[in-house]
C-alpha cells in the first residue's frame, strides 16, 4: 500500500512517540569540571596544578622509587662490583671502555664506586639506559595515557589554543609537545595531526631545539641536583 507524504509523516511521528523518551538534561559534576578546565580563569590554574602533579608523581616514581630506590642499589651494589672483579685486564684500555674508566692516584688505578661515574659500556651504559631512561619513559607514558583517558588532553588543547596561535600553531599541537617530553620520535610522528606543512615545520623545530626528551630529562634529573647541591 502506497502512503501519501502526510501519511508517512504521521506514521513516523507515531513510531517516534512510542520509542523516543524526552527528558530534561541535567549538568553532572563531570560536565561542570569539564567546563572549568577550558575557561582561562579556572583552566590555567587547573592546568598548572595538573602539570605540577604530573611532574611530581613522575619525579617521585621514576627518580626516587625506580632509579634511586631499586636500580641504583642493583647496579652499584651488585652489578658494578661483580664486573669489576671478574673482568680481566684491570686498568687496560678495554677494561676502561667496557667496565670502568676509573682514575689514577699516585700511579695506582682507583675503581669507581658507582655506575654513574664508571663510564663503561656495560656499567654506565646499561645503568643510564635501564636504570634512568627506561623508568622515566615508561612512567611518563603511563601518566600521559591516564590524562588522555580521562579526557583532559583535548581540554588542555582548547585552553592553550589562543597562545599557540600566536606562533602559528593550533591548540592540539600540545599533544606532540607533551609526547616529546617522553620521546621525540613519536612526537615528530604526532605532528601529522597538524594541518599545514608550515605548522609541522614549526612544531618539529620546537621539538628539536627547545623541548628535552625523556632520556635528557632522566639525565638532568640525576645530574642537576648534584651540581646545584
Amino acid at each position: 500500500m502506497k502512503l501519501s507524504p502526510d501519511e508517512r509523516w504521521n506514521l513516523i511521528d507515531s513510531i517516534a512517540d512510542q520509542v523516543v523518551t524526552y527528558g530534561k538534561y541535567r549538568h553532572t559534576l563531570k560536565d561542570a569540571i569539564g567546563e572549568l578546565t577550558v575557561k582561562p580563569m579556572t583552566g590555567i590554574p587547573i592546568a598548572i596544578a595538573v602539570l605540577y602533579g604530573f611532574w611530581s608523581v613522575f619525579g617521585s616514581f621514576a627518580g626516587t622509587l625506580c632509579t634511586d630506590g631499586f636500580f641504583v642499589k642493583l647496579f652499584d651494589g651488585y652489578w658494578l662490583p661483580w664486573l669489576q672483579e671478574v673482568f680481566p685486564g684491570k686498568g687496560g684500555w678495554l677494561y676502561s671502555i667496557l667496565i670502568d674508566a676509573g682514575g689514577m692516584t699516585n700511579g695506582e688505578f682507583i675503581l669507581s664506586d658507582n655506575c654513574f661515574e664508571a663510564f663503561g659500556v656495560l656499567t654506565s651504559g646499561l645503568f643510564v639506559a635501564i636504570g634512568v631512561v627506561l623508568p622515566a619513559i615508561v612512567i611518563f607514558y603511563l601518566m600521559l595515557t591516564l590524562l588522555e583517558d580521562i579526557g583532559y588532553m583535548p581540554r588542555l588543547a582548547v585552553l592553550i589554543d589562543t597562545v599557540l596561535h600566536r606562533i602559528g600553531l593550533h591548540g592540539y599541537a600540545i599533544v606532540p609537545t607533551i609526547l616529546s617530553l617522553g620521546c621525540n620520535v613519536p612526537a615528530v610522528t604526532a605532528t601529522r595531526i597538524l594541518e599545514t606543512r608550515k605548522q609541522r615545520f614549526i612544531m618539529m623545530t620546537l621539538l628539536a631545539i627547545f623541548i628535552p626528551c625523556g632520556a635528557q630529562l632522566g639525565i638532568m634529573e640525576e645530574v642537576i641536583p648534584d651540581l646545584i647541591g
